[in-house]
């Protein structure tokens, strides 16, 4: 026991270590005092151990106060005061993460090396939200922060509506991911440009949702219109990861449907491929090079887009659900052509579901999900036509009536190998 508590208490030394060297080297930098160093961050740390060891929480708020208590009064006594609330701080954080170490030992080392990384990033961080960020860049990510980690959690996480099928907390999940895809291709157009940036962000927008992409890369191309080839071609990269995501989930869940469906799943991810490499040609060579100074939107994504988009979800949703509780299985069709409307993803999982359960050959579960991916091209047509933006409203309309051209395609091929090897 002496021993496991040995190791221990070393950990905690490393952490206090860790965190002292880069609390002294800072000091030695900007060329202050410094009254917490090395040695003071590894006592510290060996107090919040000791302190859990001895008397456990109690013991180590005590700790905390006192340790806390002679901080204050060592930078009171500074007359340059040149000993910053950051080390005040990492100080009585360190205390407690020695503590952490004795119960808690991946947390409390992972921690360490965390709070070390962020102190050691002092300028870079500075920099960046000084120099790189902007002011309209701080605001929305400030409403995608308060959205996600102070109104999400306190939505009710229940089902309500028909047939228990609207969640409130999920649905404005879809808002959040709508304003998280417009922030990553707003990311990708900061640090690659808009030619290369676009079309990447639309391809890993589309394991999220190929519909939200539509919608976030309208606003995009409304705000800078020289950008709709590019958007274009993101949308429709986007039908390749969705395409590759539902290949995916009926691989796990149903091997045999997978099979069957292969081909209206592959087929039509080559035509978006082609087509969408096609428009981001024309879009590198539309404008020439990258402009040195890239010309920003005042905002990165739509919050009314947004909300507008999870509310049409809800509206599909409670429609589905009567459909099922009035007509069960025979509405297998019409529910997975309306489960396409939000994304093929779903409709997939509910077929799957339903082939694994006995309830729905794999054979009959083809169709319903061919139907699903082309009700999505046609949803997705129609908010990319409703925006305004004819150049990026018709290549993307152009794309995806392709696709789901290629979809049926790869059915009616299907069909006639099936036919073909038939006995």
């Amino acid at each position: 026991m002496e021993t496991s508590e040995a190791l221990l208490l070393l950990e905690a030394l490393g952490i206090g270590l860790l965190i002292g060297i880069e609390r002294e080297r800072n000091a030695g930098v900007t060329g202050g005092l410094v009254p917490a160093g090395v040695r003071t961050f590894a006592l510290a740390s060996l107090t919040g151990a000791l302190s859990q060891i001895a008397g456990g929480w109690p013991m180590l708020a005590v700790a905390v106060a006192v340790i806390g208590g002679l901080r204050m009064a060592t930078h009171l006594s500074q007359p340059d005061r040149q000993a910053g609330l950051t080390t005040s701080l990492a100080l009585l954080i360190v205390v407690v993460l020695g503590a952490l170490s004795i119960e808690h030992t991946f947390l409390a080392a992972a921690s360490g090396v965390l709070v070390a990384a962020l102190l050691a990033a002092r300028t870079v961080l500075r920099d960046f939200s000084r120099s790189v960020l902007n002011d309209f860049e701080i605001r929305d990510g400030l409403i995608l922060g308060v959205s996600a980690l102070l109104i999400l959690p306190i939505l009710p996480n229940e089902a309500l509506g028909p047939g228990g099928a609207i969640n409130p907390q999920k649905l404005f999940v879809i808002v959040i991911l709508v304003m998280a895809i417009g922030a990553v291709g707003h990311i990708c157009t900061r640090v690659f440009g808009s030619r290369l940036g676009l079309p990447l962000s639309g391809f890993l927008s589309g394991f999220v949702s190929s519909t939200a992409t539509v919608v976030a890369m309208l606003k995009k191309v409304q705000d800078r219109p020289l950008e709709a080839y590019p958007a274009a071609a993101g949308v429709t990269f986007s039908s390749v990861s969705s395409l590759a995501q539902t290949g995916i989930v009926l691989l796990f869940l149903s091997p045999s449907m997978f099979t069957l469906a292969a081909p209206i799943l592959i087929i039509p991810s080559l035509v978006a491929l082609l087509y969408g490499t096609v428009l981001a040609r024309i879009g590198s060579r539309g404008g020439g090079a990258e402009p040195d100074g890239l010309e920003l939107p005042s905002r990165i994504f739509s919050v009314r887009g947004a909300v507008s988009f999870a509310a049409m979800v809800a509206t599909v949703i409670v429609v589905s659900a009567v459909l099922n509780e009035y007509f069960g299985s025979e509405a297998i069709l019409v529910s997975a052509a309306l489960a396409g409307l939000v994304s093929t993803g779903s409709a997939a999982v509910a077929l799957a579901s339903l082939v694994v359960a006995g309830q729905l050959p794999a054979s009959e579960a083809v169709v319903p999900l061919a139907a699903a991916i082309s009700v999505n091209a046609g949803v997705r047509i129609v908010l990319a036509l409703r925006g305004g933006a004819a150049a990026f409203g018709w290549s993307v309309a152009g794309g995806l009536m392709l696709t789901a051209a290629a979809v049926w395609a790869g059915w009616w091929f299907a069909a006639a190998i099936s036919i073909m090897v038939a006995p």
